[in-house]
């Protein structure tokens, strides 16, 4: 009975190791086309040498020439939540809020944010998934 009951825990316990792991890999690939997505992004603003820096008042409105990349940002650090368990993306989200937390945000401040920290956050984390998933 004993050695009975013991095999049953140990396959549990198998099982439930082995299911942990594919879960991780497969919300690696799922996350993997929305990281993709948003790095491409910053890729694409900071070929533009003023696009590094994102400058904006406290409490109004982004400018109409950030609005899109700021939509996509917003949109990108939102999905994050659904990955969270993932330790990359824990990383990630933590250093894109370390990031925008940085400095006075008092109303009617003007703030810039250097996102060449942000876009070396991403380019990490998409090393991270290559390896992670062998591509």
């Amino acid at each position: 009975m004993a050695s009975f009951l013991g095999g049953g825990l140990a396959g549990a316990c198998v099982s439930v190791a082995s299911n942990r792991l594919f879960h991780r890999q497969e919300l690696r690939i799922k996350f993997y086309p929305v990281l993709n997505n948003i790095h491409s992004a910053y890729v694409i603003r900071m070929q533009n040498p003023r696009g590094r820096y994102w400058t904006t008042v406290i409490g109004n409105l982004p400018t109409i020439e950030d609005e899109a990349f700021i939509n996509h940002r917003d949109s990108f650090q939102s999905d994050l939540m659904q990955f969270i368990e993932l330790k990359e993306v824990r990383i990630l989200r933590r250093k894109m809020l370390d990031n925008m937390m940085s400095g006075d945000h008092t109303v009617g401040h003007v703030a810039t944010h250097d996102l060449a920290a942000e876009s070396a956050a991403l380019t990490a984390c998409l090393l991270t998934l290559h390896k992670k998933l062998k591509i």
